[in-house]
C-alpha cells in the first residue's frame, strides 16, 4: 500500500492521534440525588482557600496494525502523578437559583518532588462553574500537562457533584439509574454510561472528623448504540474517514460530601477502558487497526481550608 499524501493523509494522521488521547477521558459528572436533611453545595466564600492532595496513575496499552508508515502510532503509557491542587474563590454569585463560583486552580508541588508529569513552576486553571454544575470559561488548561489535566478534570467533577443533585432530594440507602450519553470525542458513535447510584452510610469525614459525610457509590457502563460495522461519528465523516470498531469501559466512583459544610472531601475513580477500532477513508485505503486497553486511578481528599492569606 502507498503512502499517505496531501491533505488527506495528514488529515488521518491528526485524527488518529487526537483520537487515542482522549481515551482516558473523565465520564460524565453525574446527576445523583441526595437527603433533604444534609448540605450538598458547599458554603464558599470570596477569597476562601481549599487545598486538596491529589494521587493517580495511567495505564495505557496500546496495538496498532498499519501499512501505512507515515502514521504517528501512539505508544504504551505509564504514568503517575502527585500533587496539591489549591483552589483560590474568586467570585460568589447565583445563577438559575444556585450558586455560581469563579475559581482559580494552581497546582503545588512540594520542592524537588514535581514527579514525572509536572513542569517546572505553577501551572493554573481559572474558572467559573456555572448553577448546572458545569465547569466553563476556562483559561490556563491548555497549558496544563497531561496528567495535570486529568488531575483537574478528575477534581472538578468531585467538587461540582452537590450541583448537579436534583432539589427534591432521595434518602439514604436508595439506589436509582441513569443514562448519559458520551460527549468526548471518540472514534466510536452512540456512546452511552449506564449508571446505578446508591446513597451509601454515613461516615466521618477525612481530616475533618467532627463533621459526618454523606457517601455516594456509582458503578458506570460504557455501552455502544453504534453498529459496530460503522460506528462513524459525523466529524469524521465530515473529514471523509469512516471507522468501525467496538469501546467498552467500567468506572468505579466514590464520592464524600460534609453534610455540616456541602463541601466534597473525598473522592476516587477506578477507571477502565478498552477499544478496538479502524479509521481508514472512505474508501478503506490507508487504514489503520487500534486496540487500547487503558486503566487509571484517582483519589482527592482535602488537607485545608481558610481565609485567603
Amino acid at each position: 500500500m502507498k503512502l499517505a499524501k496531501g491533505k488527506r493523509g495528514r488529515r488521518l494522521k491528526a485524527f488518529c492521534v487526537g483520537v487515542l488521547a482522549t481515551v482516558l477521558a473523565c465520564a460524565p459528572v453525574e446527576s445523583w440525588a441526595h437527603e433533604k436533611s444534609g448540605k450538598v453545595l458547599p458554603e464558599l466564600h470570596q477569597g476562601e482557600i481549599i487545598r486538596y492532595e491529589i494521587h493517580g496513575r495511567v495505564q495505557r496499552r496500546v496495538k496498532t496494525e498499519s501499512r501505512v508508515a507515515s502514521i504517528l502510532a501512539p505508544r504504551d503509557e505509564q504514568q503517575e502523578f502527585s500533587g496539591t491542587l489549591q483552589i483560590t474563590i474568586k467570585s460568589i454569585g447565583t445563577e438559575n437559583g444556585r450558586p455560581m463560583v469563579g475559581a482559580r486552580a494552581e497546582f503545588v508541588y512540594a520542592e524537588n518532588e514535581a514527579g514525572a508529569s509536572a513542569a517546572e513552576g505553577k501551572h493554573f486553571v481559572e474558572f467559573t462553574i456555572g448553577g448546572n454544575g458545569q465547569a466553563r470559561s476556562l483559561t490556563g488548561y491548555d497549558d496544563l500537562e497531561p496528567m495535570e489535566r486529568m488531575a483537574w478534570q478528575f477534581w472538578v467533577a468531585r467538587f461540582a457533584f452537590g450541583w448537579t443533585l436534583p432539589a427534591e432530594g432521595v434518602k439514604r440507602g436508595k439506589k436509582w439509574k441513569s443514562e448519559e450519553a458520551e460527549n468526548n470525542p471518540a472514534p466510536i458513535a452512540r456512546l452511552m454510561w449506564e449508571r446505578e447510584t446508591t446513597y451509601g452510610q454515613e461516615e466521618k469525614c477525612p481530616a475533618v472528623a467532627a463533621e459526618t459525610c454523606a457517601v455516594f457509590l456509582t458503578s458506570a457502563v460504557l455501552k455502544q448504540k453504534s453498529s459496530y460495522k460503522d460506528s462513524t461519528p459525523e466529524d469524521y465523516r465530515f473529514h471523509e474517514l469512516k471507522t468501525s470498531g467496538v469501546a467498552s469501559g467500567k468506572n468505579e466512583i466514590y464520592t464524600m460530601i460534609s453534610q455540616q459544610t456541602g463541601l466534597a472531601v473525598r473522592g476516587t475513580e477506578e477507571v477502565r477502558q478498552s477499544m478496538k477500532v479502524m479509521i481508514a477513508k472512505v474508501d478503506l485505503t490507508n487504514a489503520v487497526k487500534y486496540t487500547v486497553e487503558a486503566v487509571s486511578h484517582f483519589e482527592m481528599v482535602v488537607v485545608e481550608t481558610g481565609p485567603t492569606r
